[in-house]
């Protein structure tokens, strides 16, 4: 589904804080934190197959039994509550509360180690729910940049390249609800909403300045520092330059393929062709 703007679900500030209280008791998983380029993403789940908490790594749950709330969200009646409210349960797969700051996420599409489960537990859907966010936190697809604003209700089509960005301390917590598409009469969501004609409203996009010969030029000097040791901390200044500038189209790979290639490292080359060919064509269940 394209990635569009629906509606907004009001939120119970006073009953949302309690819930997110009760949650910083849990253990999150950091299982996907190799998508970011420094920091850590941290997840909670709180539907899954079978209503295992588990490891958060949705191709590690049994998907041949139903999608059930977990032991966190009974400890969550709120966010229990807005998810049975909001959306279509019978076609919810997994869901879980995403949490990140001061990182900026690598661009990549998801959904594409899901290729082996079966089409009726498989997800193809997602939505986001922003519950905490600040104006420093970014979301890209192709080369828009974009802002989900708290409460808001967002389709993301994750199968098309995207990224992420908390350029700031605060913590950006969003709940991420996945959806397998089989036949149904019913509406995913249950909110009076828009359609995927829609997309990404103009008012939600940032307008970016370009990015000058200059700074391009600076960015492309970063090869002569660029090793194995320093290549997470180059790619985090790509990604940011991105999100406050306008550089093209596929501007943070096609920038960190020519500083790798600029550096002279066969090493350096390599990994970054691997890591582009992992997170935007060829990714399994089993990595």
């Amino acid at each position: 589904m394209r990635t569009h703007y629906v509606a907004d679900a009001p939120l119970d500030d006073a009953r949302l804080a309690k819930d997110l209280a009760q949650a910083e008791l849990f253990p999150w998983s950091e299982a996907h934190s190799d998508y970011l380029s420094q920091g850590a993403y941290k997840s909670c789940m709180l539907w899954t197959r079978g209503g295992q908490v588990g490891d958060g790594v949705v191709t590690s749950y049994d998907h041949r039994r139903p999608s059930a709330f977990t032991e966190y969200a009974d400890q969550m009646p709120y966010l229990r509550e807005l998810i049975s409210t909001v959306v279509d349960l019978e076609r919810l797969n997994f869901v879980r509360l995403a949490k990140v700051q001061n990182s900026v996420i690598i661009p990549h599409r998801d959904l594409l180690e899901f290729t082996e489960i079966p089409d009726d537990s498989r997800s193809v859907h997602r939505l986001h729910i922003p519950l905490v966010t600040n104006g420093d936190c970014f979301f890209n697809e192709g080369n828009t940049v974009f802002q989900m604003r708290k409460g808001e209700v967002w389709f993301l089509d994750a199968s098309q390249i995207h990224s992420a960005a908390v350029l700031s301390t605060e913590q950006r917590i969003h709940m991420m609800l996945d959806f397998v598409d089989t036949p149904s009469d019913k509406p995913l969501v249950n909110i009076e909403g828009r359609g995927p004609e829609t997309g990404i409203p103009e008012n939600r996009k940032v307008n970016r300045p370009p990015l000058s010969d200059a700074d391009r030029a600076a960015l492309r000097k970063l090869s002569g520092v660029i090793t194995m040791d320093t290549v997470d901390e180059i790619f985090s200044i790509v990604i940011k330059k991105h999100y406050r500038y306008h550089g093209g189209d596929d501007f943070v790979w096609t920038t960190m393929t020519a500083i790798a290639r600029d550096s002279g490292n066969p090493e350096i080359v390599r990994h970054i062709d691997e890591l582009h060919r992992y997170f935007t064509i060829e990714r399994s269940a089993d990595d």
